[in-house]
C-alpha cells in the first residue's frame, strides 16, 4: 500500500507532527491510514498535554510517534498495520509509565481539596450556629461531609483503570477537583432538600429520608450515597428540577 501523507515535525509548535495529504494524490485516501492518521494526531495531542512529564520522556514518546507515523504513511510500500500496531505499543507504554502518576497525583489533589474544604464548612457552620442559630446548619454540615467523602471514593471506583485518552483528562466533564467538590456538595443538599420536602422519594436501608435533616447519620450517610454516585447526582437534581417546571406549564 503507497503513502498518501507527508509526515514530518511541526518546527513552530513544540512536540508536533505535520500531517498533510500528497498533492498527487487523486483516490480516496484508504480506511486504513485514515484510522493511523486520525490515532497518531490524538496520541500527539495527549502527549503535547501531560503535566508534569519531563521534556526528554516527551521527547522520546514524540520521536516514537513521529517514526512510526512515517513508516505507516509515507513511503511508496507504506507498512500502515505494523504501524498501527506499534503506536497501540506506544500508547501501552505511556499509559504504565504515566497512569500511575496521574491517577494517584489526582486523587491526593482531589483528598487535600477535599479536606481543606471540609475545614472551610466545619468553620462556616460554627459561626452560623453560633450568630445565627439555624436549626438546620448541622445537617448540611453532615450531607456536605458525606458527599465529599463518597466523591473521592467515587473516583477511585470508577476509575479502577486509566485508558490512554484519560491521561489527557481524567474526568469528561473537564471540571478541576475544587468545582467539582463544590458542585457535587451542593447538588447534595439540594438533592437532600427535594427529598425533605417529598419532592423525591427513595429508600435507603432503615432510613427515613423524609426526615433526613433531623438526623445527622441519614443526613451524612444520604451525602455519602450522593457523592458515591456523583456522575448522575447533578443530572438527577436538574432533571427533578426541569420536570416540576414542566409539571406547573
Amino acid at each position: 500500500m503507497k503513502g498518501y501523507f507527508c509526515v514530518c515535525e511541526n518546527p513552530n509548535e513544540k512536540f508536533d507532527i505535520s500531517f498533510q495529504v500528497r498533492e498527487s494524490v487523486e483516490d480516496d485516501i484508504p480506511e486504513e491510514q485514515q484510522e493511523l492518521y486520525l490515532n497518531a494526531e490524538k496520541t500527539c495531542n495527549i502527549i503535547k498535554s501531560l503535566e508534569n512529564t519531563d521534556e526528554n520522556t516527551k521527547k522520546k514518546y514524540f520521536d516514537k510517534l513521529l517514526s512510526l507515523s512515517q513508516v505507516g504513511l509515507v513511503p511508496e510500500y507504506a507498512q500502515t498495520k505494523a504501524s498501527k500496531l506499534a503506536l497501540e505499543k506506544l500508547q501501552e507504554e505511556i499509559v504504565l509509565i504515566e497512569g500511575k502518576r496521574i491517577k494517584n497525583g489526582y486523587m491526593k489533589t482531589l483528598a487535600i481539596d477535599a479536606l481543606i474544604l471540609a475545614v472551610i464548612t466545619s468553620i462556616g457552620v460554627k459561626l452560623v450556629d453560633i450568630y445565627l442559630h439555624f436549626s438546620m446548619v448541622w445537617s448540611i454540615w453532615a450531607v456536605v461531609m458525606g458527599a465529599l467523602i463518597g466523591t473521592w471514593v467515587s473516583f477511585g471506583a470508577r476509575k479502577f483503570e486509566i485508558c490512554f485518552d484519560d491521561l489527557a483528562s481524567l474526568e469528561k466533564d473537564k471540571m478541576n477537583p475544587w468545582i467539582r467538590l463544590i458542585f457535587i456538595s451542593v447538588a447534595s443538599v439540594i438533592f437532600v432538600l427535594f427529598m425533605n420536602a417529598g419532592i423525591v422519594e427513595i429508600k435507603i436501608g432503615s432510613i427515613d429520608t423524609a426526615t433526613a435533616f433531623e438526623n445527622l447519620e441519614a443526613a451524612f450517610i444520604i451525602g455519602l450515597v450522593c457523592g458515591l454516585v456523583e456522575s448522575r447526582i447533578g443530572v438527577n437534581v436538574y432533571e427533578k428540577a426541569v420536570g416540576l417546571i414542566g409539571e406547573q406549564s
